[in-house]
């Protein structure tokens, strides 16, 4: 018990390092601008766009959390235990697709992520870990279960990936 719930605190708490890591990229701005007026400074212009940046850099900590938070409280309160003692595969009899209930659920949730502007593959690695931890915090560790949670958010981070893509060259396209 004490084993899992370290595990688990421990894929919690290194999820919010993975939006450190991919949000320290950093643009120049100028001081000063050339108008038709004459110089005129750009930060005044920036400012509002700079706190627009800085709320949505706090939303991929608010999808960080909320994974990471599911995990301890599921570890902490047994919300959803699994003893095990059946045969665990890709078809295990349940009265529903236990399987692909975990990777649409994982589609959808890291799908959530990229819409608060976290990067799809972080996103991706982000509900795997909490798709592992929440594994590790039933009980029984079902791989085919973890192995539907990750396959479930690499579809999404691809798919987002491409949508974003396709997106970016569109736009390139109508600028010309």
């Amino acid at each position: 018990m004490l084993t899992r719930f370290v595990v688990v605190t421990a894929l919690a708490a290194s999820l919010p390092a993975l939006h450190s890591t991919g949000a320290q990229q950093s643009t120049v701005v100028g001081d000063s601008a050339h108008s038709l007026a004459g110089p005129t400074s750009t930060s005044a212009r920036a400012a509002a766009p700079r706190a627009r940046d800085e709320r949505h850099n706090k939303l991929p900590l608010v999808f960080y959390g909320a994974l990471s938070g599911a995990a301890v409280v599921t570890a902490v309160l047994h919300v959803d235990p699994d003893s095990g003692g059946y045969r665990d595969g890709w078809t295990t009899a349940t009265d529903f697709p236990d399987k692909a209930v975990h990777a649409l659920a994982a589609w959808a949730i890291t799908g959530v992520g990229v819409d608060l502007g976290v990067r799809p593959r972080y996103a991706a690695l982000a509900v795997c870990g909490a798709g592992t931890a929440f594994e590790f915090a039933q009980g029984y560790v079902s791989l085919y279960d973890i192995a539907a949670d990750c396959a479930g958010a690499v579809g999404a981070a691809t798919w987002q990936g491409w949508r974003a893509k396709r997106k970016a060259k569109a736009r390139a396209a109508r600028s010309r």
